[in-house]
C-alpha cells in the first residue's frame, strides 16, 4: 500500500501540467509597441487623408481656372462684344452731352480747351515785347498809319512808347477812371472797338484794341501824331474843341513824354522783330504780369473742366453693370485707364500754368536786385 501513493500523486498531477501549457502568457512591451505602431498608422492615415482632401481642392481650383480662361478665350474668339463701338463712341461723345466730350474736356495734343491754354502753352504764349511786335506787324498797314507816314520800325516804337507810358507793361493796370489793361482802354470805348468784355482777359485784345484806336485817331486828324495822341489820352473831342492839345496837365506831359520814350525805343528797335529793347527789369515785370494774369485765368476755366471730368468718370461707373460679356468688360475697364491718364495730364498742366508764374517771379526778383546794383554803383569817373 505504500508504495502506490507516488503513482497516485503522479496520475492526479498530470492533467494539472496538460492544462497549464494552453494558458496565454502576455507580453506588456510587445502590446506596447503594437499600440504605438497602431497610432502612428492612425495619425499617417490621417495625414494622408488631409493630403489627398488638399489635392482634390487644387485639382477643383485647376478644373475652376480652366474653365474661367476657356470662358474667356470663347468670348474672345466668339462674336461678343457687339457694343463695344456704341460704348466706346457713347463715352467719347460725353454721353450726348457735347460740353462732356472728351475733345472738350481734355482737348487734344495740339489743342488745349481751357481758355487761357493758347496764352499759357500754344503759339500764342509770348513774352510783351513779342505781343508787341505782332500786332505792330498785324496793324501796320491800317490807313491812320499810314497818313502819318510811320514805317512798321516807326509804328512799332511809337506803340510801344504808348504802352509805357499807360501801363509800363502791366496786364491788369486800372486807372482810377476806370481805363484798363496795356493800353488803357475805357470800357465804352472797347465796346465801340468791339472787344468788350473780352478785352479784360486778352493782353492780345487790349494792344491791338489800343492799336487801332491810335491809328483811327491818326487818321482824323490827317496823321498828326500829336494831336493823336492828345486824342487818344483826352478824347477826340477835347482836341476839336482846344483846336490841339488841350490845356490839361495830364495830356500836355502826355504829348511830350510819348515822344521822348518813342526816339528812344527808335534808337533800340534794328528791326520790327527786334527784341531786347524794353529794360530787363521793367520787362521782367511785365512777363511776370502776364504769366500771373494768364496762370489766373487759366485756373479760373479750369473748374468747369474739373466737373466734366468727373462726370465722365460717374458715366464709366455707372455702364460697369450695363457690360454685356467679358469683351465689353475689358473694354471699358481699359477705358477707364485711358481716362485717368487724360485726368493726370490734365492735373500737370494745371500745375505747369503755376510753376510758370514762379519762374517769372524769381527772374523779375533777380532783375530788380541787378536794377538796384546797378543804381549803387558809386565808381568815380575822372573829369579831364
Amino acid at each position: 500500500m505504500k508504495s502506490s501513493l507516488p503513482h497516485i500523486l503522479a496520475f492526479c498531477l498530470l492533467p494539472g501540467l496538460g492544462l497549464s501549457q494552453g494558458v496565454p502568457t502576455n507580453d506588456s512591451g510587445l502590446t506596447a509597441r503594437d499600440i504605438v505602431e497602431t497610432g502612428d498608422r492612425e495619425a499617417d492615415l490621417a495625414v494622408q487623408a488631409d493630403k489627398l482632401a488638399v489635392r482634390e481642392l487644387i485639382a477643383e481650383i485647376e478644373r475652376e481656372q480652366l474653365e474661367t480662361l476657356r470662358r474667356i478665350l470663347d468670348a474672345q474668339t466668339s462674336f461678343g462684344g457687339q457694343g463695344l463701338p456704341a460704348m466706346v463712341s457713347g463715352l467719347e461723345s460725353g454721353s450726348g452731352d457735347p460740353d462732356r466730350a472728351v475733345e472738350a474736356v481734355y482737348g487734344t495734343g495740339e489743342i488745349d480747351p481751357n481758355r487761357g491754354g493758347a496764352q499759357m502753352f500754344g503759339d500764342a504764349s509770348e513774352t510783351i515785347e513779342q505781343l508787341i511786335i505782332r500786332v505792330a506787324q498785324e496793324t501796320s498797314g491800317f490807313a491812320g498809319v499810314g497818313r502819318a507816314g510811320l514805317s512798321p520800325v516807326q509804328w512799332r516804337a511809337l506803340l510801344q512808347a504808348l504802352i509805357w507810358q499807360e501801363s509800363r507793361f502791366t496786364i491788369g493796370a486800372r486807372s482810377p477812371v476806370g481805363a484798363y489793361g496795356l493800353t488803357q482802354i475805357m470800357p465804352g470805348t472797347a465796346s465801340d472797338l468791339g472787344i468788350n468784355p473780352e478785352y479784360y482777359d486778352s493782353p492780345y485784345l487790349q494792344v491791338h484794341g489800343g492799336a487801332r484806336y491810335l491809328a483811327t485817331q491818326l487818321n482824323t486828324f490827317d496823321g498828326n501824331i500829336i494831336n493823336a495822341l492828345a486824342a487818344y489820352n483826352a478824347g477826340p473831342g477835347r482836341v476839336f474843341e482846344y483846336g490841339g492839345v488841350p490845356p490839361f496837365r495830364e495830356t500836355q506831359h502826355y504829348v511830350s513824354i510819348i515822344p521822348e520814350r518813342y526816339n528812344l525805343y527808335l534808337s533800340r528797335i534794328g528791326g520790327i522783330d527786334a527784341l531786347g529793347t524794353i529794360d530787363p527789369a521793367l520787362l521782367a515785370n511785365a512777363n511776370l504780369s502776364l504769366t500771373g494774369h494768364g496762370a489766373a485765368f487759366y485756373g479760373s476755366n479750369s473748374p468747369a473742366a474739373i466737373r466734366q471730368a468727373a462726370l465722365r468718370i460717374a458715366d464709366i461707373v455707372e455702364r460697369i453693370s450695363e457690360t454685356e460679356d467679358v469683351q465689353e468688360s475689358i473694354a471699358l475697364n481699359t477705358y477707364a485707364r485711358a481716362e485717368l491718364v487724360r485726368l493726370v495730364a490734365a492735373r500737370i498742366r494745371l500745375q505747369a500754368a503755376r510753376t510758370r508764374v514762379l519762374s517769372a517771379e524769381e527772374l523779375a526778383q533777380a532783375s530788380a536786385r541787378m536794377a538796384e546794383g546797378a543804381f549803387m554803383d558809386f565808381t568815380i569817373r575822372e573829369i579831364e
